[in-house]
């Protein structure tokens, strides 16, 4: 199997500009003549988003993939016609023109540098783990459509080819760019492409066997009151220290009586995305996931 055509896409959410920046750079940089043998496209998700500053304007882009939103032409408003606008430029889901996808995105979480994977497929785990050895500091999140979006099928703009993922880079505010956000962005795109042109040449690029990865479990809500207003906040204990372990007794919310709301449950999980700027409107304070090793040899399998 050969990796020939990749789209890069930034500003898929159109208040995140480090995508749309990159892109930008990239184009000036002719950064495609640079990747012999590879067909680059780069794209910018959602332009009228990000001249207005906003997340999206009436749906968000990157849960409008689905085969259904995007076969149904009586859907209005202007990221149900974006999406399919996409799709005839990076092809359908039955009939893909890109073997790869990686959508640039940053967060107001502290998640550091991650790479998220919506496809158990043994190339994007190999892909995984010679990007942690590259970048040793970098998480892998899997988030199956099974756990995500109880569904089997992601509405994720990634899923529009059979390879890739997603990029989040945090913390950062959103509608503003940093240097050192940018770079480590860009690191990740050359450790990828490097890997991309290796298995191209037939070369078994070096990894580890094993590789830890974080897998979505579950969402958790704000405690919201009889009005339907936030009633707790998160907990200084918890801001901040994504990835990290979480158990029973620990502090996760405060509310505005000064009292602690702990952590409830008997399994250790790891929270991510914790007190993300864009998910307020979804009542999201943050999500759990569960440490797995998965073998690079044999797919998904937990150790």
């Amino acid at each position: 199997m050969k990796i020939k055509n990749i789209a890069i896409v930034g500003g898929t959410h159109g208040n995140e500009y480090t995508g749309v920046y990159l892109i930008r750079e990239l184009n000036k940089a002719q950064f495609q003549k640079k990747w012999e043998g590879l067909n680059i496209e780069l794209l910018i998700g959602n332009p009228k988003a990000y001249e207005k500053c906003v997340r999206f304007i009436d749906h968000d882009l990157n849960r409008s993939f689905t085969k259904k939103n995007l076969a149904d032409f009586s859907l209005s408003g202007y990221e149900a016609n974006r999406a399919k606008a996409i799709c005839q430029k990076l092809g359908g889901k039955d009939d893909p023109k890109m073997d790869f996808i990686i959508d640039m995105h940053t967060t107001t979480s502290n998640m550091g540098v991650s790479i998220i994977i919506s496809d158990n497929n043994d190339y994007n785990f190999k892909l995984a783990a010679y990007i942690k050895t590259k970048i040793p500091e970098c998480n892998i999140y899997y988030m199956p459509a099974a756990s995500y979006a109880d569904d089997n099928e992601h509405s994720f703009l990634i899923s529009m080819a059979a390879f890739g993922f997603a990029i989040e880079v945090g913390p950062i505010a959103n509608g503003i760019i940093r240097h050192d956000i940018n770079k480590k962005t860009k690191k990740v795109i050359h450790a990828t492409l490097d890997f991309i042109n290796q298995t191209n040449a037939g070369i078994n690029p070096v990894i580890n066997d094993t590789v830890e990865v974080f897998k979505h479990r579950k969402t958790v809500a704000f405690p919201k009151n009889k009005d339907s207003d936030i009633s707790a906040i998160i907990h200084e204990n918890l801001q901040d220290n994504d990835y990290k372990p979480l158990k029973k007794g620990d502090s996760i919310f405060s509310t505005m009586e000064g009292e602690c709301i702990a952590y409830d449950e008997d399994e250790e999980l790891y929270p991510v995305f914790i007190n993300e700027a864009a998910y307020y409107y979804k009542n999201i304070a943050f999500s759990l996931t569960e440490k797995i090793t998965v073998n690079t040899k044999n797919g998904l399998t937990e150790k």
